[in-house]
């Protein structure tokens, strides 16, 4: 295998990104797409339309089904950029036919797909990575070397906050129904910040959550959550994620404080107020994402945010909508 040959699974806003992160990677090609069909015929045919005239504009073949696609001899790996309730079973056909994978959050909804995965991944020889792409910053990458590092001492308290709408097109359709999306916008968004907060901080003890719906009353899930942690060593956090406001400017960001010093993630990675990392840019996390794939795939280095760490991701989600259903506490 000289280049890696990828497939992408899924045509929607973040295949523009997956395509952009590997255009100048020099160990993997974007070759190939496809699309899940799905709605009356009509709605089909215009998908497949799509599908033909994104492939066209970027000069990379067409594959009219995943089936087809999975099976292809030339090949090698896919990105699943499918909906939430597909990626399970396609994840098992691409494993089942050696296809090396990336796959876009949430790897699965399920708890016992979860499990399933990993008891399969771990004989097969096929390596499954995590689009979790927000931890490629080298923002994120330098504030983890500074904590490890104890230059803010003890951790005393963290906050990992987004506030931002979303599209009526993005707030429609499957995304609508609990059952199919796994949640609302804890799940869909604020997924991120959990993973970043056990890549930063490490794995919390305890949970206690709160969800509500304030504006987009379509979906059956949240537009809104908070999430509190507690730590082995007494520490906390919270994580916030709306999607109910776009007025989260002043408290967007990650901000850690410890004992002698404290680190903002904002427009850039300050400590204690200076300004040290500026990569915080969305389009450069699926670049530096891109390159840590095919390093993972050609060169066995390990992702900085694993297939355990999307199962604990999907712990600590989880156990957050048990908490707000339950309004108790959860230990984890």
């Amino acid at each position: 295998m000289n280049k890696l040959r990828i497939g992408m699974v899924g045509m929607g806003f973040i295949a523009d990104w997956h395509f952009q992160g590997f255009a100048d990677n020099p160990e993997a090609d974007i070759v190939a797409m496809t699309q899940d069909l799905y709605g009356d015929k009509p709605k089909q045919k215009d998908l497949l339309k799509r599908l033909h005239e994104k492939c066209k504009q970027w000069n990379i073949q067409a594959i009219d089904s995943f089936d087809e696609m999975v099976t292809h001899p030339d090949i090698d790996a896919l990105i699943i950029g499918s909906i939430n309730p597909l990626h399970f079973e396609q994840i098992k056909i691409a494993i089942a036919n050696k296809k090396q994978l990336m796959v876009e959050k949430p790897v699965v909804i399920n708890m016992g797909h979860m499990h399933h995965l990993k008891s399969l991944v771990k004989n097969s020889g096929v390596k499954l990575f995590p689009a979790h792409n927000f931890v490629y910053r080298n923002a994120v990458i330098k504030a983890k070397e500074i904590i490890e590092s104890g230059r803010i001492g003890r951790i005393v308290q963290a906050s990992f906050l987004v506030t931002h709408t979303i599209s009526q097109e993005h707030a429609a359709g499957w995304r609508t129904k609990k059952e199919l999306a796994g949640g609302g916008a804890l799940m869909e968004s604020g997924l991120h910040l959990v993973y970043q907060s056990l890549f930063l901080l490490g794995k919390p003890i305890k949970v206690q959550a709160f969800t509500s719906n304030l504006s987009l009353k379509q979906l059956e899930g949240e537009d809104i959550a908070q999430v509190s942690l507690l730590y082995p060593d007494n520490s906390m956090a919270v994580i916030m994620q709306s999607w109910a406001s776009n007025y989260g400017h002043l408290t967007n960001g990650i901000r850690i404080i410890g004992a002698k010093g404290e680190i903002a993630i904002t427009d850039a990675l300050y400590l204690n107020n200076e300004k040290l990392n500026s990569d915080v840019e969305y389009g450069s996390t699926f670049i530096n994402q891109a390159k840590a794939f095919t390093d993972y795939i050609f060169h066995n280095k390990p992702p900085l945010s694993t297939l355990d760490d999307a199962e604990d991701t999907l712990k600590i989600i989880q156990s957050a909508y048990r908490s707000a259903d339950e309004d108790r506490v959860i230990n984890l």
